[in-house]
């Protein structure tokens, strides 16, 4: 087996320009799908660290489709009273029930005017959002007073000149002190939104029976689902139909799990197509490769050398240019996906991370090695069957 590694090394350093451009192939086939495959690892990684932040004893519910509007529910959508609000908060195994009224604000800041979403919650709900946020600057607002937290981008970036606790913002014609501004979470919608005291909300869109959703917090993880089937039940019964979700931690971890993995695969299966390219490339190489070296095969042929020696000495070749290109892939993947990240915490938001795993890298390895014998193993046959005699005829 020595004697077959030193030979291969040998034949591919003879043609060096041709083994690099056959190794750029694999390499450039390998680094894209380590790069890729580390966005998708890197959005799961950061997504369940945020949701672990809130623990296993919390409870979501929100109406149907909720998730896919920035500014709020979808049009029609029959909001929350408090009334079931208050069931909610007698169900059996909760130990508290939050409500938030999202809505769509024109807001002004020194004579800007900007579209914003604004979140009206209860100071007592800080025992949620502390989990979910935490504080840059300033302290959360009180429910008795003018007071407005903003998120990091909605300080930031909404408008032109950016927005500092002890500013004045007018929100729908009133004038809130800012009292607050949370850091940065990496998820941009979120980092978006202001958030003042239900009340203050309540009373400026004259929705005084209105919640959009709801945070429940349970006496321990072990009831969470318990707690969130009989809320289900109640809030059905109450509603006259289910046009909502009532989801926990847990479950929310188990969609994102599933949806990362589904975006992991697809972007990995269009990078594919790049290495299989750099197989085709191993094939063609070693198609010339053994053209060009018949007289030799002929050679070792007639001198004793069997055809399962020189398959094996010509799969081996092929393994190592794939290998050697893997190797080299997973460096240079590391390096791209680095960038990735840097750029997207530039520009998407301070948490954006890409993660490589060590299955990542050996399943690389393995990859990139059962591509090179896959893709050599033609030439080896075609070099195994050469006829001795025809092979040292050969000019």
């Amino acid at each position: 087996m020595r004697e077959y590694l030193i030979y291969s090394v040998r034949s591919l350093s003879q043609q060096k320009t041709r083994t690099f451009l056959t190794l750029l192939g694999m390499i450039v086939g390998i680094a894209v799908i380590i790069a890729m495959v580390s966005i998708g690892e890197g959005m799961r990684v950061s997504i369940n660290k945020e949701i672990g932040k809130m623990g296993g004893d919390v409870i979501f519910i929100f109406p149907s489709g909720f998730g896919a509007h920035a500014f709020g529910p979808p049009a029609g959508t029959v909001p929350f009273t408090d009334s079931q609000l208050q069931d909610v908060r007698y169900t059996p195994g909760v130990k508290a029930a939050y409500p938030v009224l999202l809505k769509a604000a024109v807001v002004e800041y020194k004579s800007e005017k900007q579209t914003v979403s604004i979140r009206g919650v209860e100071s007592e709900a800080s025992a949620v959002f502390s989990k979910m946020y935490s504080i840059k600057e300033g302290r959360l607002f009180r429910d008795y007073e003018d007071g407005v937290v903003l998120g990091y981008r909605a300080a930031k970036d909404v408008f032109s000149r950016e927005i500092r606790v002890g500013d004045s913002v007018k929100i729908e014609g009133r004038s809130f002190s800012v009292v607050g501004i949370f850091e940065e979470s990496g998820n941009n919608p979120r980092d978006t939104i202001m958030f003042m005291p239900l009340q203050k909300v309540r009373t400026l869109f004259s929705a005084y029976d209105e919640i959009t959703g709801m945070f429940v917090l349970c006496d321990s993880g072990n009831i969470v689902e318990q707690a969130a089937k009989k809320i289900e039940d109640n809030l059905e019964k109450m509603r006259g139909g289910k046009d909502f979700d009532v989801i926990t931690s847990r479950q929310m971890a188990e969609q994102v799990a599933k949806i990362t993995t589904i975006v992991s695969f697809v972007l990995g299966g269009i990078a594919s197509v790049s290495i299989l390219v750099g197989g085709v490339i191993i094939m063609n190489t070693m198609l010339m490769s053994v053209m060009e070296r018949t007289r030799e095969i002929g050679v070792m042929k007639a001198t004793g050398a069997t055809n399962s020696l020189i398959l094996g000495m010509f799969l081996i070749e092929a393994a190592l240019v794939g290998i050697t290109g893997g190797t080299i892939g997973i460096l240079l993947g590391a390096v791209i996906s680095k960038i990735i990240e840097y750029a997207g915490r530039l520009y998407i938001g301070g948490n954006f991370t890409t993660v490589i795993t060590q299955q990542m890298m050996l399943g690389a390895i393995f990859f990139s090695l059962f591509i090179g014998c896959v893709s050599g193993a033609y030439p080896a046959y075609r070099a195994s069957k050469l006829d001795p005699v025809e092979a040292l005829r050969y000019e």
